[in-house]
């Protein structure tokens, strides 16, 4: 997880990842940060998203981003 909230301040420098709920309902991230944030687990993870997996849901917290790439093969 250490390595995903390490991505996350990246992005959006600050935040209180470990503890959210909802990144977006909560304001921590943006549908902005969303792309730079799938840009940047595509490039460290060596994966690639489709386009209909690009969807808040499935990076809203931390255990999503997780569950999200653990079905790409990517074990945190």
């Amino acid at each position: 997880m250490d390595e995903l909230i390490a991505i996350l301040d990246e992005i959006r420098p600050g935040q209180q990842f470990s503890g959210a709920e909802n990144f977006f309902d909560q304001g921590i991230l943006d549908s902005l940060d969303l792309t730079a944030l799938v840009a940047a687990l595509e490039t460290r993870y060596n994966v690639f998203m489709d386009v209909d997996e690009i969807v808040a849901d499935n990076f809203r917290n931390l255990t999503a981003i997780k569950t999200t790439l653990a079905r790409k093969g990517v074990k945190l």
